[in-house]
């Protein structure tokens, strides 16, 4: 007999969207990308720890195929009966590039405001964390839910006393999607926060990193849902953005500038941007966000015609992130800046504009100025 297919809520709650190697927990929340994937950069024999690539499949598989959960269910994962870890190959990148997740020509907010804890235990013991507060969380309609993302990194919180940092991360940009980023930084920050007051000094303060290609300043909306198109986010102003993200906790951002040549950067990374950046539409405006929802199949790397944004010029996209690692720094953030060992890459002209970019930090904050070296250079794979 032919096995029940598995309802939606307990088939995704199978799969596992969090990764982790070493003292870090790695989550992807989105496989989607607004320019060549950070994975892709270091090139075609680049391989990855096979539970690493078991997750990020499974964020693909859940965002891009909404039809997946009628059919039975299969997790490669799960079906292993050989549970040691060995390197494979990144897997092959075919997903059109995207400047946005949301489509902001819908009126109608679907998703639902919902308060939700981050573990189901009601338990009232002070030293774990059942007893951290309450996370207000707006669902955003991507898929996997912020609430599974949270609860997952809860779980990792709660069990495992050895992780020292979250970090955010994936093949996909996570700064397309604001509204999980963010929820998921509080979650880590709250259980920081639990952890003071109940003076456990056993147990050193988690830190919150962030992985991104530092385009953000680009995406329309800066990468806030539907859920969040009330607030003021003017291009003028972009750097709201990383107010909200100091607010909720990231203190460290790990940018990908990858060359100093503006327009060299534009052929590696191919950036599929607009330079709408953080511009709110009003009722007055009757073109779209510039964005494309992740879960239509007639997404394409071009600019829609239908955006009030018009699409970049050449070298423009490098200049965003600069522009954005700059503010970072301003604001104290402790930024690296990363790039890909190629052959073809001026490393010393890459050093040296790096090295200025975070010259701007305020006087307590000029550690990573004073190094040989102000770039993490990242190997290359032939």
């Amino acid at each position: 007999m032919a096995a029940a297919a598995a309802s939606p809520h307990s088939a995704a709650s199978i799969l596992r969207f969090t990764y982790q190697l070493g003292r870090s927990i790695y989550i992807p929340l989105t496989s989607r990308c607004n320019s060549v994937p950070l994975p892709v950069t270091r090139g075609p024999g680049f391989a990855l720890n096979s539970d690493v690539v078991d997750v990020l499949r499974n964020v693909r598989m859940i965002e891009n195929s909404p039809g997946w959960m009628n059919g039975a269910f299969s997790d490669e994962s799960s079906g292993r009966t050989d549970s040691s870890v060995h390197k494979v190959a990144f897997p092959e990148y075919d997903l059109p590039l995207v400047t946005s997740l949301y489509n902001y020509q819908d009126e109608i907010k679907s998703a639902a405001s919902t308060s939700v804890a981050t573990s189901n235990n009601t338990s009232n013991d002070g030293n774990n964390i059942q007893s951290m507060k309450r996370i207000h969380i707006q669902e955003d309609s991507i898929q996997p839910s912020i609430e599974m993302l949270v609860d997952q990194v809860a779980a990792h919180l709660e069990h495992d006393l050895d992780i020292h940092e979250v970090c955010i991360a994936g093949e996909g940009e996570p700064t397309l999607r604001m509204d999980a980023l963010l929820a998921i930084a509080r979650t880590v920050q709250s259980f920081n926060q639990q952890q003071q007051q109940n003076d456990q000094q056993s147990r050193k303060q988690i830190k919150f990193r962030l992985i991104t290609n530092g385009l953000c300043y680009s995406i329309p909306h800066l990468g806030y849902s539907n859920n969040n198109s009330n607030k003021i986010l003017l291009p003028k102003l972009r750097y709201t953005m990383l107010r909200d993200l100091i607010d909720a906790g990231v203190s460290r951002l790990s940018v990908a500038l990858n060359t100093a040549n503006r327009h060299e950067y534009d052929v590696l990374m191919q950036p599929a941007c607009y330079t709408g950046g953080g511009r709110i539409l009003t009722d007055d405006d009757t073109g779209g966000g510039g964005g494309t929802n992740a879960n239509t199949s007639d997404t394409t790397t071009n600019a829609s015609s239908s955006s009030p944004y018009p699409p970049m010029m050449p070298g423009t996209a490098h200049d965003l992130i600069c522009e954005f690692i700059m503010d970072a720094t301003k604001l104290g953030m402790d930024v690296e800046i990363t790039g890909v060992d190629r052959p073809e890459i001026d490393k010393v002209e890459m050093e040296r504009l790096a090295r200025l970019l975070l010259s701007v930090a305020p006087k307590n904050k000029k550690g990573r100025v004073g190094r040989r070296s102000v770039v993490r250079w990242r190997p290359y794979f032939e």
